[in-house]
């Protein structure tokens, strides 16, 4: 019987095999592959397709089937994100250790050994609980510290406690701890953590309790949407607005609309959660697309903390941090409270220049300045992972020891604190200080026991967090990815300063920030100052909707890139020439970041107000083009950034 097979690699048709029975769609299945017959995993589809070519016998079938929903949300993301179907089913069959498993591997066991607690919401949370009435995605806002939390929480144990499977997804590892204890203490289940840390054993057995059905909770990063999940019942997306739940490579998607996608597609509810939704998901609100509640108020008696421009141009003073933010410092301190002070900024200088001509040290694989790391005493790129120690002498003027660090990091942040509060515990927290789940954990529990008293940290800590000491947020640079090529360029400032901001005040001590800034009057810190983010969203909102810029139109991305200059220009030219007329084409132009790991790079920027019509006049363009093997085309659709 002739079976049609879609395999894991490059290619997003199906190939045929013969097998002595049918399989039903979705069945895992091993087949030869090639002229060398290596052996390769798929999944029976029911595509049928003619050949007149002598077939190949599927070699191995194995006892798991994917089940129809990711069969049609495999399907529906290939022709939506134009990344081949084998690819995303390599993304599924995420563990191919299971298949070559000798002995039986176990399933994490659903067992309730904890005092289980009652959620108890307020009158507030419980009108957003009760707003959670169908099946369309459901926007749940809140301001920082408002229990949202508790109201998703309460809707899975909901659907947990009727035997289905839940899976909420976190843009940060890091923030996994926190729930991880409260999915124990009000669901009375351990769950299962899905990240690019876990082990090979925790992969597997995670795998196979999704594709069992029996009931679970997986709390993780994008990736685990891709587990097959055989009985689930609810999607939440925490930190909605997040941008890192957009991969950027290896096939571009972005995670939360792709869980938007299979939420519908297994018709069952999801959760948007979030304390600054993207302007996406408000547009969809008032378009009637999506379920509301904004929880306004602090649970408890908390208070939101007050905040305070500092206008650097008004400040003289050496170093970084203004003579206001110092003294809310020391104040702070003396009360035994703890600061919070956010620069997201990696290292101790994103610049190293020569003091003699102005040399600065760039990395030779990517079009980037190399970060001094001062606790490593190196040079490193931050895309490559390109490292060096500091010359001693300057190659283009062979001046010697005249090297000097130019801007701040969080590391020199931390070295100023020091030197100006010597009795100061401080701590760094970044990717490179919270680099693991122990090292992470130990920094949290160090902050929960008031065993520092600064923390100076980037993004990782914006979001999620709760620490009941902080009383103190300072922001070194609020200007940070303010201006720029980015389109979301002030969206993503306000969400992040509000976040941060969020971290202030949580329980009953009063918070406060202080944001420095060389721009007090930009319309987003006049927002910020007036607590009115509604005025903020609908000024971006009838910005986007005027100048035709998303999410009111559609836009692409096509990025070029070879190790040869002129052959990649070359072949982005000839994207422009070839391009279908029914699409609006910009460039093509060198990308800002023209090199990253010894490859040239070309952008290409595409929009289109048929919003269904684009992906498939790709498809069809691209196809048609004979790309050389050595240039390598990405194509983005919905682009957040364009780097």
């Amino acid at each position: 019987m002739k079976i049609s097979v879609i395999t894991v690699g490059l290619f997003n048709q199906c190939f045929q095999y013969e097998h002595g029975c049918d399989l039903p769609a979705g069945t895992v299945v091993e087949v030869p592959f090639g002229v060398t017959n290596r052996s390769v995993l798929g999944i029976v589809s029911s595509e049928k397709i003619e050949t007149d070519r002598e077939l190949k016998s599927i070699a191995k079938v194995h006892p798991y089937n994917i089940g129809e929903n990711y069969v049609k949300f495999l399907n529906w993301m290939a022709s939506y994100t134009l990344i081949p179907r084998g690819m995303i089913l390599k993304m599924i069959l995420a563990e191919k250790s299971i298949f070559s498993a000798k002995k039986e591997i176990k399933i994490s066991q659903d067992i309730c050994n904890f005092n289980i607690q009652d959620i108890i919401l307020n009158e507030e949370q419980q009108k957003a609980f009760d707003a959670m009435q169908d099946n369309r995605p459901f926007l749940l806002q809140g301001v920082t510290g408002s229990g949202k939390t508790e109201v998703y929480l309460k809707k899975a144990k909901e659907i947990f406690d009727r035997g289905q499977q839940i899976l909420i997804l976190f843009p940060e590892i890091a923030l996994t701890e926190q729930i991880y204890k409260r999915i124990e203490k009000y669901l009375g289940v351990s769950p299962i953590i899905w990240n690019s840390t876990i082990s090979v054993k925790n992969r597997k057995s995670a795998w196979l309790t999704a594709i069992s059905g029996q009931k679970c909770v997986v709390i993780g990063a994008r990736s685990a949407l891709f587990l097959p999940f055989k009985n689930l019942g609810l999607i939440v997306i925490d930190e909605e607005h997040d941008s890192s739940y957009k991969q950027e490579e290896q096939g571009c998607y972005n995670a939360r609309d792709m869980a938007i996608v299979l939420a519908k597609i297994s018709n069952i509810p999801l959760i948007l959660s979030s304390a600054t939704p993207s302007i996406e998901s408000v547009v969809n609100v008032r378009k009637g697309k999506y379920g509301y509640f904004n929880i306004k108020n602090r649970y408890g008696t908390a208070q939101l903390p007050s905040l305070q421009l500092i206008d650097m141009r008004q400040n003289k003073f050496d170093g970084f941090i203004s003579p206001p933010l110092y003294f809310a410092i020391k104040e702070r301190l003396e009360k035994k409270e703890q600061c919070l002070i956010y620069l997201n900024r990696r290292g101790y200088s994103p610049i190293t220049l020569c003091k003699g001509c102005g040399e600065k040290l760039a990395c030779p694989n990517c079009s980037t300045w190399l970060v001094y790391h001062k606790d490593m005493d190196k040079l490193i790129c931050h895309y490559c992972g390109h490292k060096i120690s500091i010359p001693k002498k300057c190659p283009h003027c062979e001046a010697e020891d005249s090297y000097i660090p130019f801007g701040p990091g969080v590391e020199r942040i931390c070295d100023e604190i020091k030197r100006k509060i010597p009795i100061a515990r401080v701590l760094i927290a970044s990717s490179d200080t919270f680099s693991s789940d122990k090292n992470t954990e130990e920094s949290l529990s160090k902050i929960n026991n008031n065993e520092v008293d600064i923390i100076v940290g980037t993004q990782i800590l914006a979001k999620g967090h709760h620490f009941p000491n902080i009383t103190l947020v300072g922001i070194i640079d609020g200007d940070l990815g303010l201006f720029g090529a980015d389109l979301r360029a002030s969206e993503h400032t306000y969400q992040l300063i509000n976040q941060v901001a969020g971290r202030a005040g949580r329980e009953k001590k009063p918070g406060e920030i202080l944001v420095q800034t060389f721009k007090s009057e930009h319309p987003l810190f006049q927002a910020l100052l007036a607590n009115n983010s509604e005025n903020f969203i609908n000024l971006e909102i009838e910005n986007r909707q005027e100048q035709q810029l998303p999410p009111f139109t559609k836009y692409a991305a096509i990025i070029i890139s070879g190790k040869n200059k002129q052959k990649t220009e070359n072949i982005a030219k000839l994207l422009r020439k070839t391009c279908s007329k029914n699409i609006k084409i910009f460039g093509p132009a060198p990308a800002p970041i023209f090199m990253i790991r010894g490859k040239f790079r070309w952008r290409i920027l595409l929009k289109s107000n048929h919003k269904n019509a684009l992906n498939s006049e790709i498809s069809t363009w691209i196809s048609q083009l004979k790309i050389p093997p050595d240039i390598k085309i990405t194509i983005d659709i919905d682009p957040i950034t364009f780097l």
